[in-house]
């Protein structure tokens, strides 16, 4: 045996070029996730050989470890800790199975522990960076199968005779007596008594089941979280070590299955163990299928973070990946171990192939019990999918007979149906089953007493089986909100933001890029690999660890790189696009830049890429060497082109919001009077266009009572110290405890359109905040520009807006829609959610005013009685010790309105709150303002999603929009240019004619949304509430 030590993270074609020098049984390696490899020489001795005995490897590096053969086919992870989770032998001969005599092996070592690697075992006391491995065993060693295997008959007996019921039958009592005669026949060190052994442990597995029992699908799994207490790079490895662990086992168990989410995991193993790919290949695409992929996602991404375009393209490039390697789609959606789960979840699953759905993490909420394990689930437009949650509570089992007799007795939905679904195997930093999982499995396959036991069948089949009793089975409609874990819509608060900005961006680098092709009539412009690599980042980067922000440092080390550059790729993407756009829309009119008297810019081009158009940008631009501002409009998915006669009409050249300062700021613009108090809050809002109690001369007043407050923008520092899970949780009793920030000095700064009141806070001796408020004369929205320098423990920074506003519930952005939550806490379901996940903005409405609360970045919310709160920063300190620490901007807003949010325009106001318009000047001779429409959606709740061409032609044309209004739409939509053969297609872009969504009693029922086409240049949609709709046209000419 040799070693090469500290190698760096290297794969085995470099493996051979290492330089190995001498080792042994005892030898120390230290330096958390630092490799060393092995080279092991071994021989099976010939008597061994043929007296046929079992021959092991046995390997113990007190770590995790893989065996590879010597061409560099990884053949078993193997784990070193001295617990449930070790794996310590890789079988090298057994007839009929294995057949490793002699040879050179090769063991990667890697220095750390399964889970995490932290000081003191405690997450909380930051990494561990110096884990040390001894080498403590590696040998060859005979196996005694039979003694094996009465130790596992004896285990389960021994497991009945404890935990079944002896009040309602015989068989605990017949189990203990069983076992007795086993110990009185048994004598250890004489193998010759271990068949009659067997043979009476035979006596009780031969009674079997009654046809009415429970029947439990017992399926093997390996939760590998893509990256959480350990990095990206080492989850490439953990995919490696437990997969092939599992391709091992399919050699030994017959029958034994085993499921396995995330195209971007199999993604990294087809590109480092590529003859594990193959391997895990032929075990699903054989007739004795064993292999079975789920999920139909990229990876198990966050279930309430990211957007609904996000989640559509998780779907697509994990359905795509499933269909181009296995020769078809997922059919169930996998996400076990995510923070709650979109009501708009249903219908993205539907629309990308799938028609069931599996978690259990609701299982950890902690004030009320679902009260569902097999249930349908309806979302908020209507779409049902069938779900399931294991009763066994997990999604990890060990094979114990506790764990079944679980999935019975915990089993919520009795008398509706009789089949339910445990996963078996450990799992979150991988591993999956181990061989006494399937032995203790296989021994309950059929024993009365027992719930029946199904091995060797796929997710699939479980559901397949549960589908027939769907008729009997409750809804449960709405999102699925768990009852813990809600601090995860604010830590790690720039990771969120880098999320919003590229979801943003990459729309619309797609949006331009597609719209240059199209005019263009190919699509030579469109960046296919960089794209695809973008979304594969931002992809990776939701996972539903790593986007919550519960990873630890070396995670965010790798999103703090890399979302930057996300960020400078996609804006430098869309500033190539408008530049052609802008061309393209001055043809005949533009100048050529190389002649002197072209040297100045005399043209804007002003881009937006929502669907509504702008009515109030203010384009700063120089005339004579001074700023000056213009209001200008621009169309939806259009330009407008203004040359700088034109933009001198539009200056703003006289102030109209104007301020005061008295004992208050006062400030008031057209729409709005403002008071602002010297520390910051905002003491009144009165809007000049709506009528309090609807009586002459008088205006609405916004703000509302709270408590001993006064005001708005009630900044609050509260002690954050939850009972566990730090970066995870926002317990309730947070609220018992608030220091409250006022600001010690401010500055005012004007301009003819608008008045900024910037405040300066000191939040401790280390943390300091400074804000911006500022009021604009064009729109009733106030913005609150924010920057901390952030360096607190165990707190948490939230802004309070107590309103002048009745209502029981508000509405939430979510992902292509919004939803409703109570204000109130009459139960404890309502109790529960005092910490809310939302996008762009929280609404409070009554019948004919709201008012909304918006942000840039931020996803927790709370709405209590009257008083929006929004969760700015977070400080825990575990699993990452800095989380958070440094500096922050962000940007939340105030938006007043007329009318209940479906009649308001407040979705309009959030986007443009987070989408930015682009400008480009040019040189050109155009005298005349003028307007170039791309695409004109002529509803304004119909929301242009995305615009990209198509995944696998790559030359036609794909629109996705959605209906965020909550009602039947029939909406035309106009496009700039001719289109070709438009047809209605789902998330995979494949032709639909109606999507077939909606479920009932087990039949499928035509759905109402469709698309008419009308014309050569316009189509006519109709939609239903919170609707996706995608549709695809072309073909464009390839690019060169």
């Amino acid at each position: 045996m040799s070693v090469a030590r500290n190698t760096g993270n290297i794969l085995f074609n470099d493996v051979k070029k290492l330089t190995f020098v001498p080792c042994k049984i005892g030898d120390v390696f230290e330096g958390t996730w630092s490799t060393h490899w092995f080279r092991v020489e071994l021989k099976v001795p010939d008597r061994w050989v043929h007296e046929k005995r079992e021959v092991h490897f046995v390997w113990n590096s007190q770590s995790e470890a893989m065996i590879y053969r010597e061409d560099g086919k990884p053949l078993q992870g193997l784990a070193g800790e001295k617990n449930n989770n070790l794996r310590d032998c890789f079988v090298l001969f057994r007839e009929n199975r294995s057949n490793y005599t002699q040879g050179i092996f090769y063991v990667e070592l890697v220095c750390t522990d399964l889970g995490g690697n932290f000081n003191n075992g405690n997450m909380c006391d930051g990494l561990n960076m110096h884990k040390r491995c001894t080498l403590e065993e590696c040998h060859i060693a005979t196996f005694n199968r039979e003694a094996w295997d009465l130790y596992w008959d004896f285990k389960v007996i021994y497991e009945s005779a404890k935990q079944l019921d002896t009040s309602k039958e015989s068989r605990a009592d017949q189990a203990l007596l069983i076992g007795n005669e086993i110990v009185n026949t048994c004598v250890p060190k004489d193998k010759s008594t271990y068949a009659p052994s067997r043979a009476v442990a035979r006596r009780f597995f031969a009674t079997k089941n009654p046809g009415s029992q429970h029947t439990v699908y017992a399926v093997g799994h390996c939760h590998i979280d893509m990256a959480w207490l350990w990095p990206f790079s080492e989850t490439r490895r953990k995919g490696g070590r437990s997969w092939s662990s599992q391709t091992e086992l399919m050699k030994q168990y017959e029958p034994f299955s085993f499921c396995a989410s995330s195209s971007g995991l199999y993604e990294w193993v087809e590109h480092d163990y590529p003859k594990l790919f193959e391997e895990i290949k032929q075990y699903v695409v054989s007739g004795n299928q064993k292999f079975f992929p789920v999920g139909g996602s990229y990876l198990e991404f966050d279930g309430y973070l990211p957007s609904g375009e996000s989640m559509a393209r998780q779907m697509l490039y994990g359905q795509r990946f499933f269909k181009h390697h296995f020769g078809k789609y997922c059919n169930t959606f996998f996400l076990p171990d995510t923070f709650g789960y979109s009501a708009q979840l249903p219908q993205i699953i539907k629309k990308a192939g799938m028609r069931y759905f599996l978690t259990q993490k609701l299982s950890w909420s902690r004030y009320n019990k679902f009260p569902h394990s097999s249930f349908n689930w309806k979302g908020i437009d209507g779409t049902s999918v069938l779900t399931h949650f294991p009763p066994a509570d997990n999604y990890c089992s060990q094979g114990h007979l506790d764990e079944v007799l679980k999935s019975q007795t915990n089993f919520k939905d009795k008398g509706r149906s009789n089949v339910s679904l445990m996963l078996f195997g450990i799992g979150d930093g991988g591993g999956g089953p181990l061989p006494q999982h399937i032995e203790q499995l296989e021994r309950m396959k059929d024993v009365d007493g027992i719930p029946k036991v199904v091995l060797g069948k796929s997710v699939d089949d479980f559901f397949d089986a549960l589908n027939k009793d769907r008729k009997n089975l409750m809804t449960w409609d709405g999102e699925l909100y768990l009852e813990l874990h809600n601090g995860s819509y604010t830590t790690m608060a720039n990771n969120k933001k880098g999320n919003r900005l590229s979801e943003l961006l990459i729309r619309d680098a797609e949006l331009f890029s597609t719209l240059v092709c199209i005019l263009e009539k190919k699509n030579a412009h469109y960046d296919w690999k960089q794209l695809g690599e973008v979304w594969r980042k931002i992809m990776l980067f939701q996972f539903h660890d790593v986007l919550p922000g519960t990873c630890i440092g070396p995670v965010y080390d790798v999103t703090d790189k890399e979302y930057p550059l996300i960020i400078k790729y996609l804006t430098e993407s869309i500033e190539k696009s408008v530049a052609m756009l802008a061309d393209k829309a001055l043809a005949g009119h533009l100048l050529d830049y190389e002649f002197p008297e072209a040297a100045t810019a005399n043209t804007a081009v002003v881009f937006n890429s929502l669907s509504f158009p702008r009515k109030d940008h203010v384009l700063e631009w120089e005339k004579d060497g001074a700023k000056v501002y213009s209001k200008v409009e621009v169309p939806g998915v259009g330009c407008a082109i203004y040359p700088v006669s034109v933009l001198e009409k539009c200056i703003i050249d006289k102030p109209f919001v104007n301020v005061e300062v008295k004992e208050n700021i006062e400030i008031e613009s057209p729409k709005l009077r403002v008071v602002l108090s010297k520390g910051g809050r905002v003491l009144s809002v009165r809007d000049k266009e709506t009528k309090e109690y609807n009586l002459p001369d008088t205006e609405k007043e916004v703000i509302g009572p709270w408590k001993n407050y006064k005001g708005g923008n009630i900044l609050l520092l509260h002690d954050d110290v939850p009972i566990y899970w730090d970066a995870w949780d926002l317990w309730i009793y947070y609220q018992e405890t608030a220091t409250e920030l006022l600001a010690h000095s401010h500055i005012i700064e004007k301009k003819n359109h608008q008045v900024k009141v910037i405040y300066s806070y000191k939040i401790s001796d280390k943390s300091t905040l400074t804000q911006a408020i500022l009021v604009n004369g064009l729109t009733k929205r106030i913005d609150f520009e924010t920057n901390v320098d952030w360096h607190e423990t165990h707190k948490v920074l939230r802004s309070y807006f107590p309103l002048n506003i009745r209502a029981d519930s508000v509405v939430c952005d979510i992902q292509s829609g919004n939803l409703r939550r109570p204000t109130t806490a009459n139960t404890s379901w309502e109790m529960a959610k005092h910490e809310i996940c939302s996008h762009k903005f929280v609404d409070m409405s009554e019948a004919f005013y709201g008012v909304a609360l918006m942000n840039n970045c931020k996803y927790g919310y709370s709405a209590q009685d009257n008083v929006l709160g929004l969760s700015l920063l977070k400080s825990s300190k575990g699993p990452y010790d800095k989380a958070d620490m440094g500096k922050h901007d962000f940007t939340y807003s105030l938006y007043p309105h007329k009318f209940s949010l479906p009649e308001s325009d407040v979705a309009e106001e959030s986007f443009k709150l987070n989408v930015n318009v682009y400008e480009v000047w040019k040189q050109s001779t155009l005298a005349d303002k003028k307007e170039v429409r791309y695409i004109d959606i002529q509803k304004p709740k119909i929301i242009l999603d995305a615009l990209k061409l198509d995944e696998e032609k790559r030359n036609t044309v794909i629109l996705r929009v959605h209906e965020d209004g909550g009602s039947l739409t029939s909406c035309p939509v106009k496009f700039g240019f001719g289109i070709d053969a438009p047809v209605l297609v789902n998330i995979l872009e494949e032709k639909v004619s109606r999507y077939e969504i909606v479920e009932s009693d087990g039949k499928v029922v035509k759905e109402e949304s469709e698309m008419i086409a009308s014309g050569a240049n316009d189509v006519h949609l109709k939609l239903k509430p919170f609707d996706i709709v995608t549709i695809k046209f072309g073909p464009l000419l390839p690019g060169k």
